[in-house]
């Protein structure tokens, strides 16, 4: 069974998956320009991800 610091790691290691996978289908890794829209949509997805991330880690460590 895991421990909280595994827990921890698959937690956060999910997180960067995903944000891997948006921002290649959102196409932030190719080297054409990136629409305005786009932007706006990776970094809404940039926040969301550092919740999921900072609320993970407070669920873990602290209970």
């Amino acid at each position: 069974m895991l421990g909280k610091i595994g827990i921890l790691i698959t937690i956060l290691a999910l997180v960067l998956l995903f944000f891997i996978v948006i921002s290649i289908g959102a196409g932030a890794f190719s080297k054409d320009k990136i629409k305005p829209e786009t932007k706006k949509y990776l970094r809404s997805v940039n926040i969301l991800l550092i919740i999921v991330a900072v609320v993970g880690s407070i669920l873990v460590l602290f209970i």
